[in-house]
């Protein structure tokens, strides 16, 4: 039997949701292009209606949910228009680049322990 792990994240502002969201997003695209993670498992961890649904209540940055959003139109892309997945998976990456570039730094993230795991 293998052992099971559970990791609860414990995110406790708006900024440390919105930078979580949009490096999970950066990190998933990257995993695409790279042959690592399937659009399928993308959406079981990020990219899904109820996911950014949940987001969406939190009041999120519009730019974010937009990627959000973005991200969850993959699949239909890469099975009516396969051409574009490349261009579609680019679009996500630079929008999150930006996002994250845009995040005010003297609100940063203070993180109570050394690590989060």
């Amino acid at each position: 039997m293998t052992p099971s792990l559970s990791i609860v994240l414990r995110l406790e502002n708006k900024t440390e949701i919105e930078q979580w969201v949009a490096t999970m997003s950066l990190g998933i695209c990257t995993a695409i292009v790279g042959g690592s993670l399937t659009i399928a498992e993308a959406e079981a961890r990020l990219f899904n209606p109820h996911t950014l649904e949940q987001l969406e209540t939190l009041g999120l940055a519009q730019d974010l949910l937009e990627i959000v959003h973005l991200g969850t139109e993959l699949e239909d892309v890469q099975s009516l228009i396969p051409e574009r997945l490349s261009q579609s998976l680019t679009e996500i990456e630079a929008k999150a680049l930006t996002f994250l570039n845009g995040i005010d730094r003297s609100a940063q993230v203070t993180y109570r322990a050394k690590s989060w795991i």
